[in-house]
């Protein structure tokens, strides 16, 4: 399939063809003929059918990646129906998935300089002639496109020339609404509609970050063409801001199909790049690049790998072979800084934007994202300046439309001027906690500022948004992201208000600010686990209430297994399938900090920060700066294990479960704290509330203090509540307090 929309926004002005009146009178021209539909093209001739390939096999096996076969066999087509486009149109698209370009440049120069070819062919040169590096030939079918559909606009046309006209109308500067209703759309009611005209829809949906619509579309496509590797592609990509479960899964029902899919293998790619799995996701674009060595998706990738690696030559190198075929192509840049902006390196990654701005100044997806990469950095008049211009150019983008729209409700925000914060809170939220937000931050500012020796240029910008969705749409570009209390881009951060969730927001207030500490000394190069793990760590520092306590749950996932080595710590974040797992990789992240603190010191912490600010790998870091890996790693491993066995005191804390745990449960020895717990409860029940408090006084004696649903202070509390004795429940309630500052109940 023609990946027009990935380049949507090229050069849209190059050709002239832009201007406020050639856009209104096309769009008339189109909406003309939209409704003009009859039945689909059917070649005139059959000779030498018995001599022919058989198309549909043909199709099939572009399909599953068979592209040397295809070419063969879709050459031999050519020459013996050279009049029928099917032929050059399956040949020109399997020369430009395997990267042969300028072959497949010349293939279509010379069927246009002697055949008259319809759109969707046009538009399939027009891309070859841009990856050929030839944008003059790019520019002159794009002329000739434009004037085709002035003079032939009010001819029937059939539903995948609908769809193709649809997508050279969006390239002209037609609006996207009108495209969708009146050419995708109608293409798809049509009895035979074709696959394109799903494709088209929702690559439209992805390039204005609208994911649902996307979605819905794609599905709708994959339910008339369950074997079309590309729409399960487009399926997965729709998830790439949401379910990472969703999109591994229709990746490999592509994949299944079509094991050479090179744009799979690139999606695939970024998201290990996301979980900071490098080496994993070298293998998908390797892998792709064996179909295609100039695919500029791959190519960038590797790049910004490279770049993360902090091994800027090959960064170059792969950077210039991405641009190799077409040497102003934007999306090149763009690509390399959307990935080191996603790894918080926002200086970074607003430099490659500008690299792609100056190849094209009208290229919206860099526009956007250095829109974003500014605001993360705190340079706010560029930054919503530009979140202006994006949204006045496509009113339909709604990245672009959220930051307007939010920009308008931080008007109406109180900003509290301190000497090192400039924070922003609700004018209704101000006078409730705003100088206690103040009297927080202040001494941490000074307290961790010396412990870490780091020195912070610029004031500390904190938001504190009282709806969530705001603060998604300034952390993540979009609402739809729950479960973030705060995040912090290192200048900046922004956190949930205390009014919209159950958390202790003065630990999560902290919790971020520790993270610009920690961004700031590292220059933003650092792996999520740890830098979860110093906040984390920190805040139980300044607050025994505040962090995460080892748990039940905790405990048998460590003595399970689960737990992963220092050197694989980012296959915590990387392979959470639920909430309870994240929970569980930021309480690992707090673990391998505090062996750290413990057994080498602030010094060597704060070494190994400098030399990840210098760009050295986490692992090259640990060994350099604290100790060999596999004594890291054999060492962490034993010291969780000791503290996962010594939650509950006297009492073993497995839970039987059929013959063969029950009998293991009866030959070892010590009492069972779940079993106590049980023993408790008929007491309750008969309201022998003596009783009940000796025995829940005994099990926490012996078990000491276990965090969540487990705990037995709370149910004794209850029982001192019956007894009348108000002050042992307000110890026991305080208790409770001081060990879990997220829970209300007590309070």
């Amino acid at each position: 399939m023609l990946r027009t929309c990935a380049i949507i926004d090229f050069q849209r002005n190059q050709a002239g063809l832009s201007s406020t009146t050639n856009i209104q009178s096309l769009t008339a021209l189109l909406l003309g003929f939209a409704f003009l539909v009859t039945s689909p093209f059917t070649s005139g001739q059959n000779r030498d059918r018995d001599l022919l390939p058989d198309y549909d096999e043909l199709e099939s096996l572009y399909r599953t990646g068979n592209y040397e076969e295809v070419l063969a066999e879709a050459a031999f087509g050519r020459e013996k129906q050279s009049w029928n486009e099917s032929w050059w149109r399956i040949e020109a698209l399997t020369l430009l998935r395997v990267g042969r370009y300028d072959e497949a440049h010349q293939l279509l120069t010379e069927g246009l300089n002697t055949r008259y070819f319809g759109i969707r062919l046009r538009l399939i040169a027009r891309e070859a002639a841009l990856f050929a590096n030839d944008l003059g030939a790019a520019e002159n079918i794009m002329r000739g496109i434009d004037d085709y559909l002035r003079r032939r606009g009010r001819y029937t046309y059939d539903p995948d020339s609908l769809v193709a006209i649809g997508e050279a109308a969006i390239l002209l500067g037609v609006e996207p609404r009108i495209v969708l209703e009146n050419f995708y759309k109608r293409a798809q009611s049509e009895s035979d509609a074709p696959a394109s005209a799903f494709l088209a829809s929702g690559n439209l949906a992805l390039s204005k970050s609208d994911f649902n619509l996307a979605s819905k579309n794609f599905q709708s496509g994959l339910e008339k063409f369950p074997e079309d590797p590309d729409l399960w592609y487009g399926l997965a990509s729709s998830f790439i801001e949401g379910n990472r479960a969703e999109l591994l899964k229709y990746a490999e029902n592509a994949l299944a199909i079509n094991e050479n899919h090179p744009e799979t293998r690139v999606l695939i790619a970024q998201h290990l790049i996301d979980g900071e799995a490098y080496d994993e996701a070298i293998e998908q674009l390797d892998i792709a690049l064996e179909v295609n060595p100039l695919h500029h998706e791959a190519l960038s990738l590797r790049a910004a790998i490279a770049y993360l690696r902090s091994n800027n030559d090959e960064g170059d190198e792969l950077r210039a072979r991405a641009l190799s075929s077409w040497s102003a192509n934007p999306e090149v840049d763009h690509l390399i800084g959307r990935n080191l902006s996603r790894k918080y390196l926002f200086k970074e990654g607003s430099a490659s934007q500008r690299l792609a701005l100056a190849y094209q100044p009208d290229y919206l997806p860099a526009k956007i994202q250095l829109a974003q990469d500014l605001l993360r950095l705190a340079r706010e008049d560029e930054g919503w300046k530009l979140a202006d211009e994006v949204y006045e150019a496509d009113p339909y983008n709604i990245s672009a439309y959220n930051l307007v729209t939010l920009r308008d409700k931080l008007d109406d925000f109180e900003t509290l001027e301190t000497e090192n914060f400039r924070i922003r809170i609700s004018k209704k939220e101000a006078p409730v906690y705003g100088q206690r937000a103040i009297d927080l931050l202040e001494p941490a500012y000074r307290y961790l500022k010396e412990r870490y020796d780091v020195k912070i240029d610029e004031k500390v910008t904190v938001e504190i948004y009282p709806n969530p969705a705001d603060f998604e749409v300034r952390t993540f570009g979009m609402p739809g992201n729950p479960g973030y209390l705060g995040v912090c881009f290192g200048p900046v951060f922004t956190i949930n208000s205390p009014s919209t969730s159950l958390a202790n927001w003065e630990s999560v207030l902290y919790h971020e600010f520790c993270h610009t500490i920690t961004l700031t000394l590292t220059r933003n190069r650092m792996p999520r686990w740890l830098s979860e793990g110093i906040s984390v760590y920190e805040e139980q520092e300044r607050d025994s209430s505040w962090g995460q306590r080892m748990s039940v749950d905790y405990r048998d996932r460590i003595l399970s297994g689960r737990m992963q080595k220092i050197s694989e710590m980012s296959a915590a974040f990387l392979s959470a399938q639920s909430g309870q797992d994240t929970q569980f990789a930021y309480f690992q992240s707090y673990l391998v900090v505090k062996f750290l603190f413990e057994n080498y010191g602030i010094e060597a912490m704060r070494e190994l920060l400098r030399e990840l600010g210098e760009g050295v790998t986490m692992n090259d870091a640990l060994a350099s700066r604290v100790a060999p890996l596999d004594e890291l790693d054999e060492r962490f491993l034993a010291d969780a294990r000791v503290q996962a066995n010594a939650l509950g005191g006297a009492y073993t804390l497995t839970k039987p479960e059929g013959i063969l745990q029950e009998s293991i449960e009866l030959v070892t020895p010590g009492k069972n704290y779940f079993e106590e717990m049980e023993s408790v409860q008929p007491l309750v029940e008969a309201e022998d509330w003596e009783q009940a408090r000796e025995k829940l006084e005994d099990i926490i004696a012996q078990s000491g203090y276990l965090p969540g649903e487990e705990n037995a202070h709370g149910l004794l509390g209850y029982v001192y509540e019956q007894l009348g004795e108000v002050e042992k429940e307000r110890e026991i309630l305080e208790s409770i307090a001081a060990n879990e500052a997220h829970r209300l109940d007590p309070i």
